[in-house]
């Protein structure tokens, strides 16, 4: 268990993620659009993926203390930026409060962690495929904000190749609980 890239995610609520996958299917996307519409919480940034070798169910629990001691978030997209040096381009959020807390939890919790190059900055990603013509880059940084929000669903992803070769990846759910402490009933769990 967590030999793939795993990640530790707040799910975007309807109708901001079918928004967010409609910009990503626009822009031609097909990496990102095989993801969940999310932010991601651990995985990427301040903290990387899970190390291997922990047990799975002790993983599963430490995040459903957290949750459950986790508020859901209210949130707002902030404007869209692009990633210097890169052709990332991401929804801010108007608040990072809540969600570099909830970050800080999961790093300081027992939970073992890969190193990650990058500061944690949360976001929700658009595009990351290269390369962006000069108009494409207007169209996102222009890209109007979705209504306000609540994050209320903490998911644990796992992103591997598709060996049917059909998808450019597949991401699927190991975990899911709710910032309540309550779990979700309808997810496949390895």
């Amino acid at each position: 268990m967590f030999e793939e890239l795993t990640y530790v995610c707040l799910d975007l609520p309807e109708p901001a993620a079918s928004e967010v996958l409609a910009i990503r299917r626009a822009h031609g996307d097909d990496f990102r659009a095989a993801l969940a519409a999310e932010i991601t919480v651990a995985g990427s940034g301040g903290v990387g993926e899970f190390e291997p070798g922990q047990d799975p169910d002790e993983v599963f629990r430490v995040i459903d203390a957290i949750a459950a001691r986790t508020a859901p978030i209210p949130a707002s997209f902030g404007p869209v930026i692009r990633f210097p040096g890169t052709d990332i381009f991401v929804f801010t959020l108007q608040d990072e409060a809540p969600i570099r807390a909830l970050h800080r939890k999961l790093a300081e919790s027992p939970i073992r962690w890969r190193p990650a190059p990058y500061d944690f900055t949360p976001h929700c990603t658009l595009r990351s495929r290269s390369s962006v013509t000069d108009a494409e880059a207007r169209e996102l940084l222009a890209t109007p904000q979705p209504h306000p929000f609540v994050l209320d669903t903490l998911s644990v992803y796992e992103i591997s190749a598709d060996p049917s070769g059909r998808l450019p990846v597949l991401c699927d759910v190991l975990h899911r609980v709710r910032l309540d402490g309550e779990p979700v009933r309808d997810v496949r769990q390895r």
